[in-house]
């Protein structure tokens, strides 16, 4: 994938942040601005996949906090609104006056509310995995609504969480909050482990429990990641309650195609139908058989085929 890169640097983006972006493609190719999951996780070479270097211009780019922008983890000045306006910033710096906009998982749910703040912006939405910021879905992961399906990993996760504790989402999160911003590390290490350990075993289709403990216990961004996420999640990312399906009036003349795992545990695929229903019909609805990740066979092949539906 380096061979296309056509530009890459850092950004000051005020505030104190310094965003790191690459500009990928094809030379004044189609504009795709590649929003990333977490919040936290930082762009990557796979996110590249989805698109063709012969046709389209790609903006990727490290959220605040995350990835090689700078300061590393920081939670200070970092906001959706924050990163809907960096997002504009990028564009402009890039020479983007309006883009296709894409993104999985916490990247669909930025991907909408970019548009909905700025749908003169936007050619049309590419979004995977659907994240719409509600309780619901944050309480499915947290209170074990795949417990049935990984009753072992769900009682490691929740066996962490004192009997004093209620067990709800918002006290899980509080708890693993408190636990992870601790000022020892090694006690932030441990139960940042644990938090994503369980939130690991649930967005891939192939799992194997040996492999993925070992790859999250080696990953050096597991303690930024989830303090990220956590942060975010308990402040409901900074939109109001149901933002996106009360704000969706706002871009339904917009062409939005989604791509959803059928066996997604991480993000079910019920914010889709939903999505699909509020929207009305300007969305396209593929559901695929896949897990979480745009990685998975059926689901990689169908966001190629809808990148390649872009004008």
């Amino acid at each position: 994938m380096a061979d296309h890169i056509l530009q890459t640097g850092f950004f000051d983006v005020g505030a104190g942040h310094t965003l790191r972006w690459q500009l990928w493609g094809k030379k004044n190719g189609i504009p795709v601005v590649c929003l990333h999951g977490g919040p936290g996780a930082g762009f990557q070479d796979s996110h590249k996949s989805v698109f063709d270097p012969e046709r389209h211009t790609v903006l990727l780019f490290d959220q605040r906090g995350c990835g090689k922008s700078t300061p590393y983890g920081s939670t200070e000045h970092n906001t959706t609104p924050d990163l809907v306006a960096d997002t504009c910033k990028l564009m402009d710096h890039v020479g983007f006056k309006t883009a296709h906009i894409a993104g999985g998982s916490w990247g669909s749910a930025l991907s909408l509310i970019f548009a909905i703040a700025h749908p003169e912006r936007v050619r049309s939405l590419l979004i995977w995995s659907v994240y719409l910021i509600r309780p619901f879905e944050n309480a499915w992961v947290n209170e074990g609504g795949p417990r049935n399906l990984f009753p072992d990993e769900y009682k490691r996760f929740i066996s962490n969480v004192p009997a004093d504790v209620p067990k709800d989402s918002v006290s899980i999160m509080k708890f693993y909050r408190d636990k992870i911003f601790s000022d020892d590390e090694a006690v932030a290490a441990k139960y940042a482990f644990e938090w994503t350990l369980w939130e690991e075993c649930l967005i891939t289709i192939t799992y194997n429990p040996d492999t993925l403990e070992a790859e999250v216990r080696e990953d050096p961004n597991a303690v930024s990641i989830a303090r990220l996420e956590l942060y975010y999640f308990l402040n409901g990312c900074f939109v109001p309650e149901n933002h996106i399906l009360d704000s969706v009036g706002r871009i339904r003349h917009l062409r939005c195609r989604v791509v959803q795992g059928r066996f997604d545990m991480c993000t079910p695929a019920v914010s889709a139908h939903d999505l699909r229903d509020a929207y009305g019909e300007q969305l396209e609805l593929k559901v695929v058989n896949s897990g979480h990740l745009r990685s998975d066979p059926e689901m990689n092949v169908a966001l190629q085929k809808a990148a390649s539906s872009f004008e």
